[in-house]
C-alpha cells in the first residue's frame, strides 16, 4: 500500500510538471515576420517565438498585428511576449528586452552604380543615387544620412518594405538600406537580386530580441526564457531558425 501511494504521488507530481499557463504572443503580421504560405504558418519572428514557447512546454494564444498595435498592447499589459523587436524606451518601461541577434544593415544598390572602392558614405553622397526608405524608419539610417538625402531631394519615403523593393525594381530608386530578412524575402527568394549589389554594413548594426511583460510574466518565467535563448544560441537552433529567411551568406550574422 505504501508503495502504491508513492507511485501515485510520483504520477500526480509528474502530471503537474508541464507548464499550465497560456502565453499571449504578439508578432508582426506581415512578411517576413509572419505569413501563411500554402496553408502553413511561416515567418522568422513567428518561428523564433514558437520555438521558445515549445521549450517552456506552455500553451499559447497568437496575436499577429502591426508593430504599432502590438507595441501598444505590450505597454498596456495585454500581451506576454512580443518579438522580434528593436529595443525601445517606451517598451522598456513595461517589459524586459532579451537580445537574440545583432545584425548589420544591408545596403542595396543598383549594380550599374556599384563601385568596389566606394564606402557606404560615398553612396549616400552620390548625387545620382535616390534612396528608398520606410516612412519614419530612423533605425535604417542615421540622422546625418537622412539630412543629406532629404536636403538633396534624394529620399523617397514609402509606407512598407514591399514598397521599398518595388521602388528599386522599377528604377524609382537606386539604393536602399534594409535588413537581411527583408532583402532575402523581397529580392533573393524570388530571384530578383541579379541587378543589385548587396553589401553588409558592419558599422551600423541592429540588436533584435523579444520583449517579455514585467506585469504579466513572473521574474522566474522571464529567467527561464533568458536561459532558453542562451541555450538556443549555444546549440545553434537560434541561428537555424533564420536559415529559411535570409541568404546563405548572411546566416553567419545570426550565429552570435
Amino acid at each position: 500500500m505504501i508503495l502504491l501511494n508513492i507511485l501515485f504521488s510520483m504520477m500526480f507530481a509528474h502530471a503537474k510538471d508541464p507548464c499550465e499557463r497560456r502565453f499571449v504572443l504578439g508578432f508582426m503580421d506581415n512578411a517576413p515576420s509572419y505569413f501563411v504560405e500554402n496553408g502553413t504558418k511561416k515567418g522568422h519572428s513567428y518561428v523564433v517565438i514558437k520555438d521558445i514557447i515549445s521549450h517552456l512546454e506552455c500553451r499559447e494564444t497568437e496575436v499577429p498585428g502591426s508593430y504599432a498595435a502590438n507595441k501598444e498592447k505590450l505597454i498596456n499589459n495585454r500581451i506576454d511576449i512580443m518579438g522580434l523587436a528593436l529595443q525601445d524606451p517606451e517598451m522598456d518601461k513595461a517589459a524586459e528586452f532579451i537580445p537574440a541577434y545583432r545584425v548589420p544593415r544591408m545596403l542595396i544598390v543598383e549594380k550599374k552604380m556599384f563601385n568596389s572602392k566606394y564606402s557606404v558614405e560615398d553612396y549616400v553622397k552620390n548625387s545620382k543615387a535616390v534612396f528608398a526608405t520606410l516612412i519614419g524608419a530612423g533605425f535604417f539610417m542615421s540622422g546625418q544620412e537622412r539630412e543629406i538625402l532629404f536636403k538633396q531631394k534624394r529620399l523617397f519615403e514609402v509606407p512598407g518594405p514591399a514598397d521599398v523593393f518595388a521602388s528599386l525594381l522599377k528604377g524609382r530608386a537606386q539604393a536602399s538600406f534594409s535588413t537581411p530578412l527583408f532583402t532575402h524575402h523581397y529580392l533573393s527568394r524570388q530571384g530578383l537580386d541579379g541587378n543589385f549589389a548587396i553589401i553588409a554594413d558592419a558599422s551600423h548594426t541592429q540588436e533584435l530580441g523579444i520583449y517579455v511583460s514585467k506585469a504579466r510574466v513572473s521574474e522566474q518565467d522571464r529567467m527561464k526564457i533568458k536561459d532558453i535563448i542562451k541555450k538556443m544560441k549555444a546549440d545553434g537552433s537560434l541561428a537555424r531558425s533564420a536559415k529559411d529567411y535570409v541568404r546563405a551568406e548572411d546566416l553567419k550574422f545570426y550565429k552570435n
